[in-house]
């Protein structure tokens, strides 16, 4: 019997540090993006939003020190870019009648970035950001509803 529960045991332990490994992970993860590309729905005549900020943070502490909706980062942008400028990289794609598609060129170091978020300007002041620190090859879609990201 004692045989047949030293495999239990080692099996317990080994998913005990499995779980440790995952709960830790994110908090040092960096990101795996490869492309972000940021497509049009809609007709070349329509327009609903003026700009597409993709926030690259190298400190999670920005992020995780407060909440931020599209009105935070919207309405601090300025202050944000001054004061956390050695520890954020912003990539803003403006948002013009006609816009059919367009790939953005990454921040150099973007791998290194520990969060980034996608803010859209027409989004609802209190809508959150699209968390894309996890995705390979990020695509951002613009149709009548509002801004749909995904992992292509």
């Amino acid at each position: 019997m004692p045989g047949f529960l030293m495999p239990i045991a080692r099996a317990r332990r080994l998913i005990a540090l499995l779980v440790i490994v995952i709960l830790v992970a994110p908090a040092n993860a960096e990101t795996a993006i490869n492309s972000i590309r940021v497509s049009s729905r809609m007709d070349l005549n329509s327009i609903l939003l003026s700009g597409i900020d993709v926030v690259f943070f190298y400190d999670t502490s920005i992020v995780s020190d407060q909440p931020f909706t599209q009105f935070d980062w919207y309405s601090k942008k300025r202050e944000y870019r001054e004061t956390h400028a050695d520890v954020i990289r912003v990539l803003n794609l403006p948002i013009l009648q006609g816009f059919d598609s367009a790939t953005l060129s990454l921040p150099e170091g973007h791998r290194e970035a520990l969060k980034v978020l996608v803010f859209a300007e027409h989004q609802t002041p209190q809508s959150a950001p699209a968390d894309v620190t996890g995705m390979t090859n990020v695509l951002i879609e613009i149709d009548q509803f509002g801004v749909l990201v995904s992992d292509r």
